[in-house]
């Protein structure tokens, strides 16, 4: 299965549909122009209906090409054409055909706007990508081309003939390389890359994007974040966020924060986080809380997490570095004083009127 889809994500290079003139450069003079035509016009058409409509930019302009150039090869005036000449003729309306699809890029991107499908966004971009570069090789060879024309009469036809085709074939060879090479780097970063769910305030999943990109977007999505407090015997586990750290860096906070990826469970989220930061994976967890969060640099829907510990044993076997635990009065007698992050002070009030109430009451203490 693992094989198949590299095989597939090979062939949605777009660059593909330069294959078809590719072909054509080599069969031109090896055998008849119009049935040398209409073997890569069948070969367009073949992948124009094989891979993706958002493949198919390139195709479209193959199949229109190598249309005309069917045509062309049928009237008596054109038919006689040289081969070098008859491919340099559907070169030049292959030019003028991406070069109307670049005048319209912004007339279909326009178009594409009104869809949220991010995919078929960025297969219409590698698309497009793949025309701009391609528009300006082959432009740059037929200016090549009309140079040799000009400056070299004297060389012999056939060498003349042999080297404007081997400089075409390099030039679409290199293309389609290039561009695949790209699509596999970029394939190795997505596979490493994080995603993370656009939720609504309610919680349900509206699409996804790249956590690395999201950062600069600052609160214009809302992601879903876990976060644990530890308490143990009425006292809280902190230490100093990370530098790192996008809200509140160097603040003091529980140190169990994590994103939930796209397609994770809450529950694995929680544990994961926990494993992370103490290496176990037996504390007795209970959701509290979910709210939402925002400010000027995020826009987040938390959901809080407790953990109660009265076990002393079960503390100490915890692999915790770089905290320590606050009590109750501790953390009200510093309370907005920038000493605590934001989610951190919005929560207290909440815990100190719940779990740490019931902590209280049952050990008979009173309120801090």
């Amino acid at each position: 299965m693992a094989d198949f889809y590299s095989i597939w994500y090979i062939f949605r290079n777009p660059a593909f549909g330069l294959a078809p003139l590719f072909i054509f450069s080599i069969l031109v003079v090896l055998v008849d122009p119009w049935l040398s035509t209409s073997v890569v016009l069948l070969l367009s058409l073949t992948g124009y209906f094989t891979v993706r409509k958002q493949n198919r930019l390139i195709y479209n302009i193959s199949i229109l090409v190598f249309t005309i150039g069917l045509l062309c090869s049928l009237m008596p005036f054109l038919s006689g054409l040289q081969p070098v000449s008859c491919f340099l003729v559907l070169e030049i309306f292959f030019v003028l055909a991406l070069t109307t699809m670049r005048l319209s890029r912004k007339r279909i991107v326009m178009r594409l706007g009104k869809t949220r499908n991010q995919i078929l966004k960025n297969y219409l971009q590698e698309s497009f990508r793949v025309t701009f570069q391609t528009q300006y090789g082959l432009s740059i060879h037929l200016f090549l081309v009309l140079l040799l024309f000009l400056f070299d009469g004297d060389v012999d036809t056939t060498k003349r003939g042999t080297l404007i085709l081997f400089a075409v074939q390099v030039l679409l060879l290199a293309i389609i390389l290039l561009e695949g090479v790209r699509l596999i780097i970029l394939r190795r970063k997505l596979v490493d890359e994080e995603w993370l769910p656009v939720v609504s305030e309610q919680g349900q999943v509206t699409g996804r994007v790249a956590k690395s990109i999201t950062k600069g977007l600052k609160n214009r999505f809302m992601h879903p974040v876990v976060r644990m407090a530890l308490i143990y015997q009425g006292s809280i586990y902190l230490q100093e966020r990370d530098p790192d750290r996008l809200l509140n860096p160097g603040l003091l906070d529980y140190p169990f924060e994590k994103y939930m990826e796209f397609n994770e469970d809450i529950d694995n989220t929680v544990r994961q986080s926990v494993a992370e930061e103490c290496g176990s994976n037996e504390l007795p967890l209970r959701f509290l809380l979910k709210y939402t969060f925002e400010n000027e640099i995020t826009k987040r829907l938390i959901f809080l997490y407790v953990s109660l510990i009265e076990d002393e044993a079960l503390f100490n076997s915890l692999k915790l570095k770089g905290g320590k635990l606050w009590t109750e009065a501790q953390i009200t007698d510093n309370l907005n004083s920038n000493l605590f992050s934001e989610c951190f002070e919005l929560e207290f009030e909440y815990l100190k009127n719940t779990v740490l109430m019931v902590h209280r009451f049952k050990n008979k203490q009173p309120e801090a």
